[in-house]
């Protein structure tokens, strides 16, 4: 890119501190190299949210602005999912542009429905603030967090305001959550537990909508709905960046498939290298599981492994023992009963290297979700294998040539379980694994890919 970036701003709807899960680990990561090439003091994080809430401190400039208010939330469903078609187009007819400088009537403001978790943040005195903001900070690179932020580009300038000054703007889309959804309400139809539509947006909403959400009757058209509409969005604001950003490659491909012509790539998350990388296995059939119960296709697919692989696993395995590590897992689940005690609640950890060292693998039985899974990449940043389903280990190439080892029934996680406590299959699978993560997802990798992405100048020896 020609033109120097020197002053850069993300606009996030996620708290991306602490980074205990993989959203704001993933953002914390693209703030750190931001202020690594460009100095914190020219680094900015818009934050919508909760001005009154304590936080961390943070290096860079943080702008807390204040999220709608519930029954501005209410309002704007209503007004932009729920009304029909023609009453929605008669409101919006001649409405002034979101953004001064802007010619006609909005392109946000037309007449297609809006996902949910669009809705919940489109707000008139929202827009003034970002707008205020923004031109306050007067950034060379703009990158919006998710469709739900990205909605609010559609009229923004494509210059700065110092002399013109061509921008970067870049949509960090995440995931496809419209695959999400439609998993999840595979699920739901198939009488699976994994069925509350969410994600990070629904920390958004007022807590009855949050109970309302819960009854099968009612997410599960909403499911339906918000798939439909988030598919939507996914395929139409690509246009209005000059580049989008998943984290998976697999979801890259389908999206270009969906948008031809648009710049869409892979944003690979930038994690720190582990504490310890001295691994010591010796035989002990011990797994661990991370990842939090707010995360329902966490808790899911945990639930169904107790549920359905004991038997499997007991016969391989007879003193099998499982950690379940992460915010949450302290509270147990009834499912663990039948295992007399081989399966240990953990709760949240601050030294994740202690509970790793003596574990076999890294166990992801996940049947839904989206993305590459954070836990797997710290899994192979550690030399430890990894035993999953297919949509455990999403997003990661190479299979066992990577350190993992996949299946999809019980006999199958049982029998990769079984290989992975043979002292020598184990550490072929760690060196595969830590080898995974020196070539594509190591720090010095990683950064080489956010400075191509962002436009930054690169240096020879990247921080």
């Amino acid at each position: 890119m020609s033109t120097e970036i020197r002053r850069a701003v993300f606009i996030t709807a996620t708290e991306p501190e602490p980074r205990r899960y993989g959203k704001p680990v993933v953002i914390g990561g693209i703030l750190d190299h931001l202020c690594d090439r460009l100095g914190p003091q020219n680094v900015h994080l818009i934050l919508i949210g909760r001005p009154e809430v304590e936080r961390p401190e943070v290096g860079y400039h943080r702008h807390v602005l204040a999220k709608p208010g519930t029954a501005e939330q209410v309002g704007s469903v209503l007004k932009h999912v729920v009304l029909p078609p023609a009453i929605r187009d008669r409101l919006h007819r001649g409405s002034p542009p979101l953004w001064p400088g802007a010619a006609g009537t909005s392109v946000a403001a037309k007449a297609h429905r809006h996902p949910l978790q669009e809705a919940v943040l489109h707000s008139g005195g929202l827009q003034e603030a970002l707008s205020a903001t923004i031109d306050l900070i007067d950034p060379d690179l703009e990158i919006w967090d998710t469709v739900r932020m990205g909605q609010y580009v559609a009229d923004r300038p494509r210059v700065g305001r110092r002399a013109g000054r061509p921008l970067r703007r870049i949509l960090y889309a995440d995931d496809l959550f419209s695959e999400r959804y439609a998993a999840m309400l595979a699920e739901s139809e198939a009488g699976g537990a994994n069925s509350n539509p969410g994600g990070e947006f629904v920390k958004l909403l007022p807590g009855p909508a949050r109970r309302l959400l819960a009854n099968p009757r009612v997410h599960r058209p909403l499911l339906r709905l918000e798939r439909d509409l988030v598919a939507a969005s996914e395929n139409r604001q690509p246009a209005w960046f000059d580049a989008t950003y998943l984290i998976s490659p697999d979801e890259t491909a389908r999206l270009q498939a969906r948008c031809p012509g648009a710049e869409i790539g892979t944003l690979p998350p930038l994690l720190r290298e582990p504490l310890s990388l001295i691994r010591k296995y010796t035989g002990a059939p011990e797994f661990t599981f991370i990842g939090g119960f707010d995360y329902a296709p966490n808790l899911d697919g945990l639930n169904w492994f107790l549920s359905s692989c004991r038997a499997a696993v007991q016969t391989e395995l007879p003193d099998v023992v499982i950690n379940v590590v992460g915010a949450g897992t302290d509270r147990g689940l009834p499912s663990a009963a039948a295992w007399s005690g081989a399966v240990r609640f953990l709760g949240w950890v601050d030294d994740l290297d202690a509970v790793l060292a003596g574990s076999a693998a890294l166990l992801s039985p996940l049947r839904t979700g989206s993305g590459v899974k954070i836990k797997v990449l710290e899994a192979l940043a550690r030399g430890l294998p990894v035993i999953a389903t297919t949509a455990g280990v999403q997003g990661i190439e190479g299979g066992e040539r990577s350190g993992c080892l996949v299946g999809e029934t019980p006999a199958d996680l049982a029998a990769a379980m079984r290989a992975a406590v043979d002292p020598t299959i184990n550490a072929g699978l760690s060196a595969a694994a830590r080898q995974a993560w020196d070539t594509r997802y190591s720090p010095t990798v990683v950064r080489l890919r956010y400075d191509e992405i962002f436009g930054l100048s690169p240096v020879s020896d990247p921080v």
